[in-house]
């Protein structure tokens, strides 16, 4: 037993070490002291220059502090999975929006913050969340569709499932992002109205709802304003009526000043410090700004970094996590419940194997898995397989498979070779010359021969000679075609191109945009030498350009229209392609290519049992055939595992259960923002307000293809009993609502019950309806449940336009409840006090 000398000795030894340890430890190092003391104790150590280190990237990454052991922030694309490798390529956006399913997506969310963790990263530069504005926008797919309440549902989900798992959402862009045409410099006339209704409130459930913390400010201008400089914004809205603690951090190249940007909100310049370096210190020494604004800064950068335990529990590499079983079942899931099918006559589907011993498959997309979409979204996939593999591999032993292709696809233009282009000096290949201007002005600073026009420099120079940005080139020679034909001839650009062929424009696209292609058609003859002349402009980041070309004799639809009488049911697969819809432009039409109609329409003349399925990421226009063709499935960009899901439920192992979270119109003139798209000059005016979507189609009862809402399934339902009790008078809640719905099929399957309101007086116009509440459940057959909504108070409120407050009028409001915004079952009123 120990006397009390040694007892009180070995305390006082215990203390002396604690006492010791807790100076040698400073508190911003020790995990066990709250997050705000560990932020308020590494600030006071940092110098200004130190400080000011930390507000700018160095490509993906935050500068890291050697000295007081500040580690990097690692940052990663994206929405539909993670771009840092092979990863597991998850759906689009849009399929994640047309579950309806904000507990599907919340899982999707955390799958895909596992993966940013096993990749050594930190942040998710992700959900993209812009309202579709525009069907032609070329990022439609990376969103959640026209509504805000269906946004904000999904939004939210999505980063409380990514932040579940310690990595940092960033909710983008921040705000009025809605096209890519001029996205660098054009403004977004846009009044508060319409911003508070429709474009905030996915960002607001962001932030208040998911507690994201990051949030993205746009390239683009909102009235006038850089996004990265605009106050309101940043400032006024984001971060004091908010409340938002985390840092706001800009699109890759979207600042533009130092002080202005600083002094506006925007905490964190990517990619790199072109202003948030020697520019902000200086602007700091001059008293353009605080050095308390660079604090606040700092404090919500390293807030965030704290919270996702980057100095304490950083990411630990596992190569095995993405791909694994349980990553690709979450995929498959979501592709599966995001399918929406839009046409069953006859219900020709599901395929009844005992009935169909013989199936044509047809179409490009038949032997492509599109996984995804165009641009920073874009994934690599850790597997990925092909409709047509699909079906070979689980019924191809059952029922007699016969492929056709039907038309051509990207695949078959080849790079045209040095075998067929002379240059001026009578040698093979193009003169090539290089430019340090993006205007091919002045002399060439390099002039060489390319063999060929197929280059990818991705972020860096072609030669020591030229710079990485802002160059250009033009290559001038001649084309000699080995046979006699019609050509396809292709040019992919990242970013602009003129092409000329004996002595023609044919091709004039010289401005900034995405990887883009462009094809043009025109009848040559072997032996002669056409002269060519194709100038290729890059602005910054990515640099590519490839020119290839096809023979167009050869035309396969034949053999798909023989394929398809011969069988007992054709599959077409057709739609769009990351070439088409894409980061960095937006489509020029709503139209499929043109020989996939043709392809589709010849099909169906073969044989009356078609079914089409159709990857794209936004709405397309069927006028040609969507009345005649039986059965339509919208399989959108749907991952690496969505050949199989589509397949399920072609074979009616699931059951679709997915809905438009857009309307498909009959034809683009119908849309609220044509006429307001692409913009006079550099600016867009909004001028349809707060009618987008089906807003706009239903309050001003134009005929649609398919709704809002809108999807079909095996299963009927069938909604009675609508039973409303108004809520308490000075309650949040404004209504109890509650209904009956039945499944009275045979086959188990979910229904997406959808509440919406109308104002029936109110002293502002408001749409016909408003999207305000959805529950998706899960009926067995025969099965009936009771479905019930709590309609907040608030879901009645609108901007006042000129009080500038959310207002609520007394009155009468109608609950309108269905299927889709066109499809309401079951009406009934109440009285808000």
């Amino acid at each position: 037993m120990k006397t009390p000398v040694l007892l009180l000795t070995s305390l006082m030894a215990c203390l002396a070490f604690a006492l010791c340890y807790a100076q040698e430890i400073p508190p911003y190092k020790n995990p066990r002291t709250p997050i705000d003391e560990r932020v308020k104790d590494l600030l006071g150590r940092m110098s200004l220059e130190e400080k000011i280190d930390l507000l700018a990237g160095t490509g993906f990454e935050t500068k890291p502090n050697a000295r007081l052991g500040i580690p990097p922030l690692n940052m990663t694309d994206g929405p539909l999975g993670v771009r840092w490798g092979k990863s597991t390529a998850f759906p689009a956006s849009a399929c994640l929006a047309a579950t309806w399913n904000p507990l599907l997506v919340e899982k999707a969310g955390a799958a895909i913050a596992r993966e940013v963790r096993a990749k050594g990263r930190h942040m998710l530069l992700a959900p993209c969340i812009n309202i579709e504005r525009v069907p032609l926008g070329g990022r439609s797919f990376e969103s959640f569709g026209e509504d805000p309440y269906l946004t904000s549902q999904m939004t939210a989900a999505y980063v409380r499932g990514v932040q579940s798992q310690k990595v940092i959402a960033t909710v983008k862009h921040f705000a009025a992002n809605n096209q890519e045409w001029d996205r660098f410099s054009v403004s977004a006339n846009v009044d508060e109205r319409t911003l508070r209704e429709i474009y905030l409130p996915g960002f607001r459930a962001g932030v208040k709802e998911g507690g994201a913390w990051s949030v993205m400010s746009a390239y683009n201008k909102l009235n006038g304003l850089f996004c990265s400089e605009n106050s309101w914004l940043l400032t006024e809205v984001l971060k004091k009526e908010w409340g938002f603690q985390g840092f706001v951090v800009s699109d890759w190249g979207a600042t533009h000043s130092a002080a202005a940007s600083a002094n506006a909100g925007l905490d964190l310049e990517m990619p790199t410090g072109v202003f948030f370096h020697a520019p902000l210190l200086d602007a700091v020494r001059k008293g353009q700004v605080q050095e308390s604004t660079i604090n606040d800064k700092v404090i919500r950068l390293l807030r965030a970094m704290f919270w996702a335990g980057i100095f304490d529990d950083p990411p630990k590499f596992d190569d095995a996590a993405p791909g694994s079983t349980a990553q690709r079942e979450v995929a498959r899931t979501v592709a599966s419940e995001g399918v929406v099918l839009l046409r069953n006559e006859s219900a020709l589907l599901p395929l009844d194997l005992r009935a169909v011993k013989s199936i044509a498959v047809i179409g490009p997309n038949a032997p492509a898995a599109r996984v995804g979409g165009g641009g920073s979204a874009r994934v690599e996939p850790t597997t990925s397989a092909s409709p047509l593999e699909v079906l070979v591999g689980r019924v191809g032993g059952a029922v007699r498979l016969a492929y056709a292709r039907g038309m051509f696809s990207e695949e078959d233009f080849a790079t045209i070779g040095s075998s067929t282009l002379r240059s001026g000096s009578g040698g093979t290949g193009l003169k090539a010359e290089y430019f340090n201007n993006p205007d091919c002005k002045g002399s060439p600073v390099l002039v060489r021969v390319d063999p060929q026009i197929e280059f990818d420099w991705k972020q860096e120079a072609p030669s020591s000679a030229v710079p990485r940005d802002k160059f250009s080139v033009r290559w001038t020679g001649f084309l000699l075609p080995p046979a006699d034909g019609r050509y396809e001839i292709s040019v992919q650009t990242d970013d602009g191109v003129r092409l000329s062929i004996d002595n023609r424009l044919l091709i004039d696209d010289w401005r900034r945009h995405g990887a883009r292609t462009r094809t043009i058609s025109m009848t040559m003859k072997a032996g002669r030498q056409y002269p060519i002349r194709m100038e290729y402009l890059d602005q910054e980041g990515s640099a590519s350009a490839r020119l290839s070309w096809r023979n167009d004799a050869d035309r396969p639809i034949a053999e798909a229209v023989e394929a398809a009488r011969s069988a007992d049911v054709a599959v077409v697969f057709a739609g769009l392609d990351d070439q088409i819809e894409s980061e960095g432009y937006d489509r020029e039409s709503l139209e499929l290519p043109t020989a996939q109609n043709d392809l589709i329409e010849a099909v169906l003349r073969a044989n009356r049992n078609t079914i089409v399925v159709l990857n794209a990421g936004a709405p397309v226009l069927m006028t040609r055939w969507a009345t005649r063709v039986p059965a339509v499935l919208l399989a959108w960009y749907p991952g690496q595992e969505g050949a199989q899901a589509v397949v399920d439920v072609l074979l009616g192992e699931a059951n679709p259960s997915g809905k438009l979270p857009v309307t498909f119109p009959k034809r683009w003139e119908d849309s609220p923002a044509f006429g307001n798209y692409p913009g006079v000059g550099e600016t867009v005016n909004y001028k349809e307000g707060i009618l987008v979507g089906y807003r706009h189609f239903d309050t001003k009862n134009l005929d649609v293809a398919f709704p809002f809402g809108f999807g079909l399934s095996y299963s009927t339902f069938v909604y009675r009993n609508l039973r409303i009790a108004p809520g308490g008078p000075a309650g949040g809640t404004a209504a109890h609502v509650t209904l009956e719905i039945e499944n009275t099929s045979r086959r188990e399957g979910a229904e997406v019950v959808q509440l919406y309101l109308r104002d029936v007086e109110c002293s502002v116009p408001r749409p016909a309806k408003e999207l305000k509440g959805f529950v998706k459940t899960l009926l067995r057959a025969g099965q009936k449940t009771d479905v019930t909504f709590e309609v907040p108070r608030d879901a009645l409120a609108f901007f006042h336009p000129t009080t500038k407050q959310w207002t609520v009028e007394p009155g009468k409001f109608e609950v309108l409840v269905g299927s889709s915004s066109r499809d309401i079952r079951l009406k009934a009123e109440f009285t808000a006090p």
